[in-house]
């Protein structure tokens, strides 16, 4: 019963439209101040201090000080992960799946989850690394193969050095649009962390916006066997 309780009680923070709105805003795994949260929320300070709080006690979001100021963030990838998967619960009709897969939506080919990939790319280079053989799938969490150590270690990414990190390794995250699996946890972080280092993908102005680089479109194909179409395609061309 006290599972059910807690349950009960996360839900009911998340059910007032500002406090998610905030959520929302910091889906990108930056920290924000109050100020611009109160702004994404479109509340008065009392309000947005009273929703923050609630989120804070709630465990969805934590609140570090600096200075005089407050800032607020995800505490962990796990939350986040939950917030996306809630959004599929959300929003299962037809239409509202369409209208979030539309070129004209900015998320639908490219985005962060947290600190990971997501949208169609995410889900594709997914696909492609499966394919590959550099990552299976086994019981609810992906492996990584003998191929696909040395495979990532030449991408620069060292999976003995992630596995010692305090958070899951890789884990299926079903996808808000795709309705299908992209790569969370370290190895989702580090490849994305990768990716943008290495001027595969570049950020945006648009807050969990990514685009793919001239550079980045080349790469992903040689080494993935993406294959881009005109406007937002891409596609794992299996071998």
């Amino acid at each position: 019963m006290d599972e059910a309780s807690d349950l009960a009680r996360v839900g009911t923070v998340l059910s007032d439209p500002a406090r998610t709105a905030m959520v929302l805003g910091l889906m990108d795994g930056s920290s924000r101040a109050a100020g611009d949260l109160q702004m994404l929320a479109n509340v008065s300070p009392s309000s947005a201090s009273t929703h923050l709080a609630k989120l804070v006690n709630a465990g969805i979001l934590m609140a570090t000080k600096k200075g005089r100021h407050k800032y607020y963030r995800i505490p962990t990838a796990a939350v986040a992960h939950a917030i996306e998967v809630l959004q599929i619960v959300a929003s299962p009709r037809a239409m509202v799946l369409e209208l979030a897969r539309s070129p004209v939506n900015p998320f639908s080919f490219a985005r962060t989850c947290y600190d990971h990939l997501a949208g169609r790319l995410g889900v594709e280079v997914t696909a492609a690394l499966r394919g590959l053989d550099v990552i299976r799938l086994d019981n609810g969490c992906y492996e990584v193969t003998e191929h696909g150590h040395d495979w990532l270690l030449e991408f620069g990414i060292d999976c003995q050095e992630l596995a010692r990190e305090r958070r899951s390794f890789a884990i299926p995250c079903v996808d808000f649009t795709e309705r299908r699996h992209h790569i969370a946890g370290t190895l989702g972080a580090a490849i994305l962390e990768r990716m943008v280092v290495s001027n595969w993908i570049a950020r945006t102005r648009i807050p969990r916006g990514v685009r793919v680089t001239e550079r980045g479109k080349l790469e992903l194909a040689h080494r993935l066997s993406l294959e881009f179409t005109n406007g937002h395609g891409v596609k794992y061309r299996q071998q």
